[in-house]
């Protein structure tokens, strides 16, 4: 039997209070609780905090996040159970996503304070400026292209996905939630969101890809059909 008294912190505690902030906090950011759904939860302890990392699993690709916002939320307030002292813990979202729980004690943090009282003080966001990390990932795979061939895609604004476990990023958006994407070897694929095949493989590699696409979208519905 496992002692409740020892448990480290875990991904249901984080969801239960990801759940609860997201409902106090529901009628100045409505945005927050409308992201919660389609995604798998994972965490990680730092020496200030928690980190929660996300796998996307989405109804519809068009759902996922394009922007990457990144804002600090204070305002957030718990009791300590032991003291009965209230605590303020500053939270951190990206993308509207609960990120970062900034605590002096994560492991035991679920022990430590009673969820049941969280409430609101004077919110406040501070927005942070931050830069894509999956553009990074792309330009990487990409590397051999020149400026002319990258022109033609839409790397700006890409971003990771993951399907049946593995990792795409997205190229090229057809504004009709379906997009074109790659896969860190450089392979071309067709994503599909209310379809029976989601993905599916379309060129070996981006100089294949290019060769058939010279910027006309309309050139790519046949591999939508």
């Amino acid at each position: 039997m496992i002692n409740i008294f020892k448990r480290k912190t875990n991904v249901k505690d984080i969801e239960s209070f990801e759940l609860r902030v997201a409902e106090l906090i529901n009628p100045e950011l409505p945005q927050i609780k409308e992201s919660l759904e389609n995604f798998k939860m994972n965490i990680y302890f730092q020496k200030q905090g928690i980190q929660i990392i996300r796998s996307y699993y989405p109804k519809k690709i068009s759902e996922i996040r394009r922007n990457y916002d990144f804002f600090e939320l204070s305002g957030i307030y718990l009791t300590e159970k032991k003291t009965k002292k209230e605590t303020q813990v500053k939270l951190y979202y990206s993308d509207n996503r609960l990120h970062i729980i900034k605590i002096d004690k994560p492991i035991t943090f679920y022990r430590d304070f009673d969820f049941n009282s969280i409430t609101k003080k004077e919110l406040a966001i501070r927005n942070i400026k931050t830069e894509n990390p999956d553009l990074k990932i792309v330009s990487k795979i990409l590397s051999s292209l020149n400026k002319q061939q990258l022109d033609l895609l839409e790397i700006e604004s890409t971003f990771e996905i993951e399907i049946g476990e593995k990792f795409y990023y997205l190229i090229l958006d057809m504004e009709d939630g379906n997009y074109i994407a790659i896969d860190k070897k450089g392979k071309v694929y067709r994503l599909i969101h209310d379809h029976t095949e989601i993905v599916k493989e379309i060129f070996k590699n981006t100089n294949d890809f290019l060769e058939f696409y010279s910027g006309n979208k309309y050139n790519l519905e046949i591999y939508f059909k």
